[in-house]
């Protein structure tokens, strides 16, 4: 019962867990949509006053390039010159009449033909440059007309008139999306020359006289939220290209947007539960069944001998644990260490090593006095106020009580020097096992309080071969030699390996060569 409601509780907690995570990656992707849905729609809002007034740039050079070239046209207005004016109305649409007027302002002729008498219209302007005013209405057309004119070196005007219904097409606003209004504006006074929707400005900004590239996205005198984006023509600074769109429209995240990230919280919410659930009972499962297992003493020591080669005596054990599984048979620790570790029922599992060890050993290390026992023991449980405990009573029961540590655990974890030395000091002897394999560097050799160093099979596997590990082998020894370090060397399965090791003054050897691990009562025969 105790199991099952800690099992559901698990669960609630890891929906929990899995909604306020899926709930913070929803609030960020739908963050990350909602910039870059604004981007676009700026983007987009932009794109159409480009497009804009690049068709008003365009067809205001052309008539411009005209004007520059009607330095040429004869003031008399010959039919040679009403005929160019009239050419030049046809092939440019956005033209409806261009006109002559002289010093006085009289409209001497026009590009239907000469006026007789002139109509008197406004003086030109004695000022060099292209201009505008407007819109007018024309006197043969009748219709509205936006002015464009030059004044000559000689004082007369030429002009041309482009018919609002051309600049009405061509600011169409029903062409784009979403825009509030389409304005061309005078760029000093912001004044609309031509203007579709309503036309409004922001609070408290100063936009005009306008030079350059104006955006800005915030309240307007109406009251509502909008963004512009103005730009002045490049055939005639004097104008301005403004276009606006109403900032919800900005800001509104498309349904379909809605619909898939309502998709991706849902499936992260429910994959993120299965994950953490499938991890909870795969971690509870393994729990589990180790302390089950330790519960019903399926776990089990074997002792690997370590002998003194010189005497061929057996001077000490390093303690190995075995799972004798109901249906896989035996298991290696390979098999559920790593899993113990993971879970942490490594600590479960070795202190019921360690008693065990007691309870099997106990009269052959009372009656063999300097009798070594070795446990291997990893950097997580030197942090275990229970695992030091029992430590600490073994020692007292076996005075030659070992620890062996990788060369990792130790560099990995430099929290544990004090630990290490507090053993030490309580007479547990520290030794790396695998050395060589790992980081092999001499500063932690010097600054932890190691007695022990046991040689890797591997270097041992390497006497009498030509290859790399060889000279090692001897570096590692003649190290050791002259930090004043105990050695053991591991793996040792032939009888050149043991006499090579001897002679180099290696004389602790563990190995298939002398014994395999066997369980206590096999040892108590050979000790």
């Amino acid at each position: 019962m105790i199991q099952g409601n800690h099992s559901l509780t698990n669960r609630i907690k890891n929906i929990i867990v899995a909604w306020l995570i899926s709930s913070v990656l929803f609030g960020l992707l739908a963050i990350f949509v909602y910039v870059q849905q604004k981007d676009a729609a700026k983007q987009s809002v932009q794109a159409a006053s480009e497009l804009i007034r690049l068709e008003l740039d365009s067809q205001l050079h052309n008539i411009d390039v005209f004007l520059k070239q009607a330095e040429q046209l004869d003031i008399h207005c010959d039919a040679s010159t009403i005929t160019l004016m009239r050419e030049q109305v046809f092939v440019n649409p956005a033209l409806s009449e261009i006109g002559i007027v002289d010093q006085q302002g009289r409209l001497l002729c026009n590009s239907f033909g000469r006026l007789t008498p002139p109509v008197q219209t406004t003086e030109p302007v004695k000022q060099s440059g292209l201009r505008y005013h407007g819109p007018i209405i024309t006197d043969f057309l009748q219709v509205p007309a936006f002015v464009l004119a030059r004044t000559r070196n000689d004082g007369f005007e030429v002009n041309a008139l482009l018919p609002t219904s051309w600049l009405s097409d061509t600011l169409d606003i029903t062409r784009h999306k979403n825009l509030a209004f389409i304005a061309l504006l005078d760029g000093d006074s912001g004044v609309p020359i031509f203007l579709r929707g309503k036309y409004t400005l922001p609070l408290g900004e100063t936009l005009f006289p306008m030079r350059d590239v104006v955006e800005f996205e915030g309240r307007f005198d109406d009251g509502a939220q909008k963004y512009i984006f103005a730009r002045p023509l490049a055939a005639l600074p004097q104008l301005t290209i403004m276009v606006a769109s109403d900032a919800k429209r900005l800001s509104t995240i498309k349904p379909v947007w809605l619909l898939t990230l309502l998709v991706l919280y849902c499936a992260c919410l429910v994959g993120l539960t299965m994950l953490l659930n499938y991890y909870d009972s795969r971690v509870l499962s393994s729990r589990a069944l180790l302390l089950g297992a330790i519960s019903r003493q399926e776990l089990f020591n074997v002792y690997q001998p370590l002998v003194d080669a010189t005497t061929r005596e057996v001077v000490g054990v390093e303690v190995l644990i075995r799972w004798q599984h109901p249906v896989e048979g035996e298991l290696s620790p390979a098999y559920f260490i790593p899993e113990a570790e993971r879970d942490g029922s490594i600590l479960d599992l070795s202190i019921y090593q360690i008693e065990k060890a007691l309870t099997e050993l106990g009269d052959i290390v009372q009656n063999h006095p300097g009798f070594k026992v070795s446990f291997n023991v990893n950097g997580y449980l030197l942090t275990c106020a229970d695992y030091l405990e029992t430590l600490h009573k073994a020692n007292q029961v076996i005075p030659t009580l070992t620890i062996e540590l990788t060369e990792r655990d130790v560099l990995s974890q430099a929290q544990i020097h004090s630990v290490l030395q507090s053993l030490v000091d309580k007479g547990i002897e520290i030794a790396i096992d695998d050395f060589g394999t790992g980081y092999s560097g001499l500063h932690y050799l010097q600054s932890f309080p190691i007695d022990l160093l046991k040689i890797d099979q591997t270097f041992v596997a390497s006497i009498g071969m030509e290859n790399l590990q060889s000279p090692v082998l001897n570096a590692v020894i003649e190290m050791a030699a002259k930090l004043n370090k105990k050695l053991i060397a591991e793996g040792v399965e032939t009888a050149h390996q043991a006499e090579y090791l001897t002679r180099q003054g290696v004389s602790v050897h563990q190995g298939w060569h002398y014994y395999k691990a066997m369980p206590a009562q096999e040892l108590k025969l050979i000790c």
